[in-house]
Parts: structure tokens; sequence; C-alpha cells
């Protein structure tokens, strides 16, 4: 009798453990998924503040937090990797979550058959219109100059910061 006791008390226990585990778990895959809610608002209320519309997702996986971000071609976009930089800053001031990657996905309009179908066609006979703007700043700017300098140089100049 004694044997058949403590046998169902160790069932008991290690079923209880066994609840107890799954509902932490589950706890803690609510707040994952919440976080990921919170943190997909705050990706979006960032872009919308420069008035660029842009749809965004968040997705835990690991313990970690990916953010994917569509977006039409803008040439603010051009170097993502800025923005993502200063966007995953803005995300852990405001929520105090850390995103370890960000994903960008700028999809062709419907019914596109490539790229070059709907690429702008570039004014100027192919003139890339990024260089034509920096050489009419600099241009414009007669301080403005830009030489070649040797490398002591260059750590010279960073320690005079």
């Amino acid at each position: 009798m004694n044997s058949a006791v403590l046998v169902v008390g160790l069932t008991l226990i290690l079923a209880s453990a066994a609840a107890a585990y799954a509902h932490l778990r589950q706890g803690r895959q609510r707040k994952a998924e919440a976080d990921a809610e919170r943190i997909a608002l705050t990706v979006k209320d960032y872009f919308a503040k420069s008035s660029a519309e842009i749809s965004a997702r968040c997705y835990p996986v690991e313990g970690r937090f990916l953010v994917l971000v569509e977006s039409e071609p803008l040439k603010r976009f051009r170097y993502s990797h800025i923005v993502e930089a200063a966007l995953i800053g803005h995300v852990d001031k405001a929520l105090g979550l850390r995103i370890d990657r960000v994903f960008w996905r700028f999809p062709l309009p419907v019914g596109a058959a490539s790229p070059q179908d709907t690429a702008d066609p570039k004014p100027g006979g192919g003139e890339d219109q990024y260089v034509v703007q920096g050489i009419r700043q600099a241009a414009a700017n007669p301080d403005y100059h830009v030489a070649e300098d040797s490398w002591d140089q260059f750590e010279k100049a960073r320690q005079d910061k």
C-alpha cells in the first residue's frame, strides 16, 4: 500500500510540474508575441513621422525579434543600413526591446514583368541623378574640396577631434 501511495504521489508531482512548465512556456510565448506587436507598431509610428508609408511585421524567434519592413522604393531608403541602425536604437529607447535583425522588402508593382520594367527612365542619357545632384552641391560651395591624403594625415585629423 505504501508503494502505491508513493507512486501516485510522484505521478501527481510530475504531472503538476509538467503543467506548470507548459503554463510558463505559454506565458513566455504570449509575452513574446505581445512584444512583437508593440515593436511592429513602434516601427510603423517611426516611419509615419517621416511620412513614409510602410508595413511592418515583427516575429519573435528564439528570444530574438526579426522585423520585416515593406515599402515602395524610396530614395531615403537607398542606404537602408543607416536607417536600420536608427530604427533599432529608437525601438530600444522607446520599448527597451532589442531588434536582432531588420529585413527590407521593396515589392514590385502588380503586373510588372521584371525590375527593368518598373525602373524609372533616367533623364539625360543615362546619367546617375544622385551623382549629378552631388556635383551640383559641390559646385555651389566653393570651399568644398576633395583630395587624397595619406593614412598618417587621416589618423592625425581623427586624433585632433
